[in-house]
């Protein structure tokens, strides 16, 4: 009886955009933003299960920033969900659209996170 008077009284939390996603969205956003995901920098300094943390494309090593902003693999994909530059923190943390372009570019470009 007492939780069903709390839940009558007790007011809506608003949602922020993380929230509104499917929960795979959820899943590979959460990843990327904590680092705890399958691209070789983590599997490799923290799981040791690769042999190096670089990215296939030679330049750095693969992490989160380096997907979403310099990895020359991903290049034409990436300009054509972000014609124009976008910060990495919008790609992370902004609108419900931001981040719906960010599960679909990681989805498109066959990375596992």
């Amino acid at each position: 009886m007492k939780t069903i008077i709390k839940s009558l009284h007790r007011t809506p939390q608003p949602q922020d955009s993380y929230h509104l996603l499917s929960r795979p969205q959820q899943v590979a956003i959460f990843r990327l933003r904590t680092g705890h995901n399958r691209l070789n920098q983590h599997l490799h300094k923290k799981l040791h299960v690769v042999p190096s943390p670089m990215c296939s494309c030679g330049e750095a090593e693969q992490d989160t920033a380096h997907i979403l902003r310099d990895c020359r693999n991903h290049q034409v994909l990436r300009e054509e969900i972000w014609p124009m530059p976008e910060s990495l923190h919008n790609k992370l943390y902004g609108p419900v659209a931001a981040l719906q372009r960010t599960t679909n570019y990681i989805s498109r470009s066959g990375l596992q996170v």
